[in-house]
């Protein structure tokens, strides 16, 4: 069964500087929070953190004390059973539906289940297609 959600990601935008994944990562570690999913990348000057949390206030709390600016986005999250093809298979209906997908990550440990993550250009619609 796909348990299909609208959580709030945590963008959290830093320094683009060697050490600077520890230290977030760390930050959460230590305030005692579990990530349920992210993506990182660089840009220029600037690192990007994008953030599925179990306490998003936590974290943004622990986060915004190291100075850091953090922007909330509503996303999709699908959890889903992780086998080949689920999410060519959720990309298609989304597809069809007529939504774009602005961006997508996923997490998984091996367990059978996968968290999906979405951004897309619209939300509501989206999460009707896929529950």
């Amino acid at each position: 069964m796909n348990i299909v959600k609208e959580e709030t990601e945590l963008h959290v935008i830093t320094p683009n500087e060697p050490g600077i994944f520890g230290r977030v990562l760390g930050t959460l570690a230590n305030a005692g929070i579990n990530l349920r999913a992210y993506c990182v990348m660089s840009e220029e000057d600037k690192g990007h953190f994008y953030l599925v949390t179990a306490d998003n206030k936590k974290a943004e709390a622990a986060l915004r004390a190291l100075g850091y600016k953090i922007k909330l986005n509503k996303v999709i999250t699908v959890e889903v059973t992780d086998r080949i093809g689920v999410g060519a298979e959720i990309g298609a209906l989304l597809g069809s539906a007529v939504i774009d997908i602005k961006y997508s990550y996923g997490s998984s440990a091996g367990s059978g289940r996968t968290l999906l993550v979405f951004k897309t250009s619209n939300n509501k619609k989206a999460l009707k297609t896929l529950q």
